[in-house]
């Protein structure tokens, strides 16, 4: 049985995908490559895939996905496919993730408000999906990142991209290229990708741990992790972000938070450019007794007692901030003017659940637009 490596190349329209898959296509010696446009998931693919492999003799796969495609699902698709490929004599194996970001036009587009179909790239009419949203699943789902174009942006701007798509994914090699010319060995075999890789628990907890490496002095970028054992009064976070000083120079958040009227409920914070979403992330471990904590997962136990506190269990503040010219303390000061006050936390859960919350439902996705301008000079 013979394995076939397959890297996916992803990015979104216009960022020169076909650019560079011409160019590896024409630098790759001595291998029997095949290539499949995927303008569609699911089914197609499966088939198209499955006469590849059954056909034989083919030494290496790429796949290039749509510019509204996001990687993680196609990527879970291939990797699902291998008892159905198993059949035919050969598996794959997804060797690389490449997302191509196109440097002119990649500020705006993450800064946009606009959703798929405002462009008419959405897959359908109930494809709602926000740009923005879109570019950061393709981003931080990566091992290796082409900014693409680079001859079209001044080397300042060059060097800001650089640094804040560093900071998005600290685990991806990021590239700066022009007219789609990469070397064809940082997209084929690399071996980046691993089945088991995710971008949340790799890329996110390189930051959390403090490992990113910082391009502050040098670029104007920064990341850090904001973290409190005290929940959030749900007006003034809201406020944070909708009228806040600070909130123009962040450009990504996301994490865990923990807001006052929720205290069962664990919440999902999701922020890119001026897309912002909160949504429903579980219930907090601390609303199930330990007897009833799964003893099959021991690494779940050793994360959970690894931030326990004997008040309030795992409830916590965990976020990760990352932006333009930031002034760490200054944010850090400003978030903590959320949390509750003394006497607040005095009152207690049940006096809580009164206070006055923006946020809207959580039985479904709730997420707002804003309305901040953000300045990248």
């Amino acid at each position: 049985m013979k394995t076939i490596p397959v890297t996916i190349l992803s990015g979104f329209v216009g960022a020169g995908k076909t650019a560079v898959l011409q160019h590896v296509l024409q630098n790759l010696q001595g291998l029997n490559v095949a290539v499949i446009l995927n303008d569609s998931q699911g089914e197609d693919l499966l088939q198209e895939m499955t006469n590849l492999l059954g056909a034989g003799q083919l030494d290496y796969l790429l796949i290039e996905s749509t510019g509204a495609s996001e990687p993680m699902p196609l990527a879970e698709s291939v990797s699902a496919m291998n008892e159905v490929w198993a059949t035919s004599g050969d598996i794959a194996r997804i060797d690389t993730m490449v997302t191509v970001v196109d440097a002119a036009n990649f500020l705006n587009d993450f800064q946009s408000v606009e959703e798929l179909r405002d462009r008419k790239i959405a897959v359908d009419d109930a494809d709602n999906r926000d740009i923005a949203r879109v570019l950061i699943e393709q981003i931080e789902f990566a091992n290796v990142i082409l900014l693409n174009k680079t001859d079209l942006v001044a080397d300042k701007e060059c060097g800001f991209l650089l640094a804040l798509l560093r900071n998005l994914n600290p685990n991806a090699r990021v590239l700066a290229i022009e007219h789609g010319q990469v070397p064809v060995e940082e997209v084929v075999n690399t071996e980046r990708y691993q089945q088991e890789w995710d971008a949340d628990a790799d890329a996110w907890q390189t930051i959390l741990s403090g490992n990113a490496k910082s391009e502050l002095a040098v670029n104007g970028v920064s990341s850090f992790a904001y973290r409190a054992r005290r929940p959030f009064h749900p007006q003034r976070f809201w406020d944070f972000w909708m009228e806040g000083e600070h909130t123009p120079g962040i450009l990504r958040s996301k994490g865990y938070f923990w807001l006052a009227t929720r205290h069962a409920m664990s919440g999902f914070w999701s922020h890119v450019g001026q897309v912002l979403a909160a949504e429903p992330g579980g219930t907090w471990w601390a609303e199930t007794p330990r007897a009833e904590w799964p003893t099959d997962d021991p690494e779940l136990v050793a994360e959970l007692n690894a931030v326990w506190d004997e008040v309030w269990g795992d409830r916590r503040q965990e976020l990760i901030l990352i932006g333009q010219d930031l002034d760490t303390a200054a944010v850090t000061d400003a978030l903590n003017n959320c949390l509750l006050t003394d006497s607040e936390m005095q009152s207690g859960p049940s006096s809580w659940s009164r206070l006055e919350d923006p946020f809207g439902s959580w039985d479904a996705e709730h997420i707002c637009d804003g309305s901040h301008d953000h300045d990248h000079g």
